[in-house]
């Protein structure tokens, strides 16, 4: 389970600059594919959030979200060498949003996206695994403003950050990573390995 606060910005028509807020949670599942693959399937949604553009607001209703995504273990770690993940995700998402005024119309918001990611870190006394990422990425938003129909994207299109894994005993690992570089967002988790 991951619960994660977003916020970038986003350009529609190539003219429209949009702030953009979000708390979303996911459940993902993993399967490891042998001994250097692993498969995700994820679900969940948008908490609550908002797009500002200029002076105007409009606030996200509860939302969904959906994903698949593969990582391949390129280094292992052993020795004086890092790990290394190399990662692939596709995701979408959808929400009804409202402009913050009295009356407003609800209209929908849809996002895809596929991020490529590399992830290098170590694992110190088999519990500890600070590590970096670098994630790419591009897809569509698809939204309306006073009747017209916007497609959109993400402004910075890349996110460089940090995190630390802990594994804890009865295979019980968590996590907090963040990122201060492009598409800006703080995440924390936990999950089970059975």
């Amino acid at each position: 389970m991951t619960t994660g606060y977003a916020w970038t910005n986003l350009v529609f028509a190539g003219k429209y600059d949009v702030a953009l807020e979000r708390r979303a949670a996911v459940a993902t599942f993993e399967r490891r594919l042998g001994s250097a693959w692993t498969l995700q399937l994820g679900a969940g949604g948008i908490l609550w959030g908002s797009l500002r553009e200029g002076a105007r607001r409009y606030d996200f209703g509860p939302g969904w979200s959906a994903s698949i995504a593969a990582s391949y273990r390129l280094l292992d770690g052993r020795d004086r060498w890092p790990f290394v993940l190399l990662g692939a995700s596709l995701a979408v998402a959808g929400a009804e949003t409202r402009e913050a005024k009295r009356g407003a119309p609800v209209v929908p918001y849809h996002a895809g996206d596929l991020r490529i990611s590399a992830v290098a870190g170590k694992t110190f006394f088999d519990v500890l695994s600070p590590y970096v990422v670098a994630r790419v990425f591009g897809g569509p938003i698809f939204w309306q403003v006073d009747g017209e129909d916007r497609q959109g994207t993400d402004r910075y299109k890349f996110q460089l950050g940090l995190g630390l894994v802990a594994t804890l005993p009865i295979g019980l690992d968590v996590f907090a990573e963040i990122v201060p570089l492009g598409e800006r967002s703080a995440t924390s988790g936990a999950g089970f390995s059975f």
